[in-house]
């Protein structure tokens, strides 16, 4: 199973860059023998990960959630999942480049960073189903808003381009703005939610299950910021029909947080998230 983990580890970068570069040629090349690659390579892709997390977690007890480049293999994962899915269910399929891109970025980094799983077993704390269920709904929630930014950033490229008169590869490929608009707006209002489960978990329940809970943690305090700045985003969407643009563009400042959220602040500032 160890040598699964490091096979799978090695391969697996390599296997997300060359479902990106399929995705990629049959993009801007949109050749018959391209795009009939493309589920084929993403599905490799996901086996290969799948494969790393089972060994990883099986094998070693261990909990991909220790360190933000752990989490960022699992958001990987859940992106490139989840854009499957769609693919699957809609047909739609211009979009793939960007996802199986910000997938190929998330996993690079975490195979770059990621420290070594040296010993077997996991924290009694990461144990705990309350603990568990606050972890899973926070990955689910910072999934949805990875994919939302993807719409998000997709828009308003598509949005400057057409207001720049300019009408090629990119106009001819994606979405509508309509669509692009709605998907990105569809996965914040997940996230949203979720991150609501992972916060009221956090403030309720975890006081009396983790020790050095402290309300003032500042990953609390950010999340809760990142969770104000999305539901203001939707909230002046359908009450005060906030155009759509900067709809989009708040909800990518709120992505930056979350970004800074699972960084920075991991690294620097935060107490009781540390498991390690």
């Amino acid at each position: 199973m160890l040598q699964l983990a490091n096979i799978a580890g090695a391969i697996l970068p390599l296997a997300y860059c060359a479902a990106f570069g399929v995705y990629a040629l049959a993009f801007f090349r949109p050749e018959e023998g391209f795009r009939r690659w493309r589920r084929p390579a993403l599905v490799v892709a996901l086996v290969i990960h799948t494969a790393l997390i089972y060994a990883q977690t099986m094998y070693h007890g261990h909990c991909l959630v220790y360190t933000p480049f752990e989490m960022t293999t699992l958001i990987s994962f859940t992106v490139t999942l989840t854009y499957l899915i769609v693919e699957i269910t809609s047909g739609e399929r211009g979009t793939g480049m960007f996802f199986t891109g910000l997938a190929l970025l998330l996993q690079t980094l975490s195979s770059m960073f990621a420290r070594p799983i040296t010993e077997a077993g996991a924290d009694p704390m990461l144990l705990n189903d309350t603990v568990g269920l606050h972890i899973s709904a926070a990955l689910i929630g910072y999934t949805a808003f990875a994919i939302s930014a993807v719409y998000g950033g997709l828009y308003l490229m598509l949005y400057h381009q057409i207001r720049s008169n300019r009408f090629g590869t990119f106009y001819q490929r994606l979405p509508s703005l309509q669509l692009l608009e709605r998907m990105s707006e569809k996965s914040a209002v997940v996230g949203v939610v979720f991150l609501t489960v992972a916060i009221a978990i956090a403030v309720i329940y975890l006081p009396d299950v983790l020790p050095g809970f402290r309300y003032g943690d500042p990953k609390l305090v950010v999340t809760v910021l990142i969770w104000i700045i999305y539901t203001g985003a939707l909230l002046a969407k359908y009450i005060v029909r906030l155009e759509g643009r900067k709809v989009v563009i708040l909800s990518l400042v709120g992505f930056v947080g979350t970004i800074l959220s699972m960084t920075l602040i991991n690294f620097v500032l935060t107490g009781f998230h540390r498991f390690q």
